[in-house]
């Protein structure tokens, strides 16, 4: 383990893509045993989200092991700010997610059939599993790995934001065996500046169940139609159909990237990071001003 810890602080960059291909391979080669499986032995196609759900979950194991392996393992402690501000904090993606189950339910829910609750339950869940799979890998392994290596400064978080957003976006490139060429283009470049937002909010608030149930929540409004109602297709479905004017989404993550790190907030992060490391606030703040550290 510690072998791993060292090589990980060393070639942080090369942990954090090997980390990605783990997952990412685990994930795909799971599903396909899956789906196999219940073919030869049942003789029939499982579910689409039980797939993909199944999938996640093995990602989210080898996540959650390379970030124990690396030494971060931490961070599933790690309170920052609290559950219930750091909600706040993301509060951008509390209300696009909202707004866009709101305004599917009131233009199309009552259009469509919905599927058998049981389909509904493998979808929910599975959305959950993207956040803590998503999360884990690309906030609790790339974003903190590469904070810790790049240094608790303000350049050393743009770094660790910006890179790892980079990562994340290229991660969606897996789906070009599914969907089409421009549709994942589009898809990359905007998952990359939302990984950076999610990064972003990670390090305001400390706290990764944060993101974790962000990220599964925008997803879940994102992908209700095919979640929810019968004949909407898939998720390689609706990426297939994004196109460049679906890069206006890359604005507003952009804005919340720069309104979360300004400066006064950025000074914040640093000196909590700072804090943490020298172990001089395991739990409670010594000094006043800092008792929203707890």
């Amino acid at each position: 383990m510690k072998t791993i810890q060292r090589f990980a602080e060393k070639h942080t960059l090369l942990y954090c893509i090997l980390a990605e291909i783990l997952v990412l391979g685990g994930m795909m080669a799971a599903g396909t045993a899956i789906s196999l499986a219940a073919y030869i032995v049942l003789g029939l196609d499982v579910d689409y989200y039980v797939v993909m759900g199944a999938q996640e979950l093995c990602g989210a194991l080898i996540a959650f092991l390379a970030i124990w392996l690396s030494g971060c393992a931490d961070i599933f402690k790690r309170r920052g700010i609290g559950f219930g501000r750091g909600l706040l904090v993301g509060g951008y993606f509390l209300f696009i997610g909202t707004y866009s189950a709101i305004v599917f339910f009131v233009t199309y829910g009552g259009e469509r059939v919905l599927k058998p609750w049981y389909d509904i339950a493998a979808f929910a869940v599975c959305m959950l599993l993207v956040g803590v799979t998503e999360e884990f890998l690309c906030r609790g392994i790339l974003a903190e790995l590469l904070r810790r290596h790049y240094g608790a400064t303000p350049a050393g978080i743009w770094k660790a934001v910006v890179v790892s957003g980079v990562l994340f976006g290229l991660a969606h490139l897996t789906n070009l065996f599914t969907a089409k060429p421009l549709g994942v283009l589009v898809q990359c470049a905007s998952a990359g500046a939302m990984g950076m937002a999610f990064a972003a909010i990670y390090f305001r608030t400390g706290c990764i169940w944060v993101t974790v149930v962000l990220h599964a929540f925008v997803d879940f409004a994102a992908l209700i139609t095919s979640g929810l109602y019968r004949g909407s297709g898939t998720v390689d479905g609706v990426i297939s159909e994004y196109t460049p004017a679906n890069l206006i989404a890359v604005v507003p993550y952009i804005i919340v990237v720069l309104v979360l790190l300004r400066q006064k907030k950025m000074d914040e992060i640093v000196e909590r990071f700072a804090w943490e490391e020298q172990k001089e606030i395991p739990q409670y703040s010594a000094r006043p001003d800092l008792d929203w550290m707890r």
